[in-house]
């Protein structure tokens, strides 16, 4: 991801016009954010992403003609990568998670969702973006100040587990998570769950307490018994959630 300079550009498509509307206002009366382009109809989207390569993009899978998958597909095969995506959906099940993986979106919301608070998500992931970081990448730094090695299945397992532990805020490891991870790494859950918990126990083992103190607390750190898996994304998520207002 390139580090923008100056506005983001940014181009809403959504279907719900009342939302689209409401957003294009906060939007226009901003001052830190440039509305490049608005529309309900996924082709025509399509068409302005091409014209006006904004910087980011939010995609409403309601979408007509062409829905948000389809678009954000589009633009994949045709190289923009550099090109954000906040990804709209009424609907989010394991196969959305796995979709959205694949398709490198940046940020999934669940619909229904008020103007204001589809505004304030957006001038977030400008935020992180506008600083070089993903969501991804800061977590990729934790585990790794953890002592986990990027190389390593345990790791793998890890960062995609907490990554869809958040975006699903909070949805049941065993039932989605570990299966919608064991699809992305070719594997099966219950492999997925026993090689985190591995990289975890590990990582309780070896990582200095100061270091599992910042992120998980100075009493959970001194514990001797790791936390479960589920504990364990439930703290970087929240980590993430209170260092994202600090920004």
């Amino acid at each position: 991801m390139k580090i923008k300079q100056g506005k983001m550009r940014i181009l809403l498509a959504c279907a719900d016009e009342p939302l689209l509307k409401q957003t294009k206002r906060r939007m226009q009366a901003s001052n830190e954010l440039e509305l490049v382009g608005c529309t309900s109809n996924g082709t025509k989207a399509w068409e302005m992403i091409r014209q006006k390569t904004p910087d980011m993009v939010v995609l409403d899978t309601d979408l007509p003609y062409a829905d948000g998958f389809a678009v954000a597909s589009w633009m994949r095969q045709n190289k923009m990568w550099d090109t954000s995506i906040i990804l709209l959906s009424s609907f989010i099940g394991g196969q959305t998670y796995v979709e959205c993986s694949l398709l490198h979106i940046n940020v999934l919301l669940r619909k229904p969702i008020c103007a204001d608070a589809l505004y304030e998500r957006i001038k977030l992931a400008v935020t992180c973006t506008s600083r070089g970081d993903t969501v991804e990448q800061r977590l990729a730094q934790i585990l790794r100040e953890l002592g986990m090695r990027e190389h390593t299945i345990g790791y793998q397992c890890a960062l995609l587990t907490v990554c869809l532990y958040r975006e699903t805020n909070g949805a049941s490891i065993t039932k989605i998570i570990y299966h919608s991870v064991a699809q992305q790494l070719n594997s099966e859950g219950g492999n997925v769950e026993r090689n985190m918990r591995y990289a975890v126990h590990r990582a309780w083992d070896k990582c200095d307490k100061a270091v599992l103190a910042r992120y998980f607390g100075e009493a959970r750190a001194q514990d001797k018994e790791p936390p479960s898996n589920r504990e364990f994304c439930a703290a970087l998520v929240e980590y993430l959630r209170q260092e994202a207002c600090r920004l």
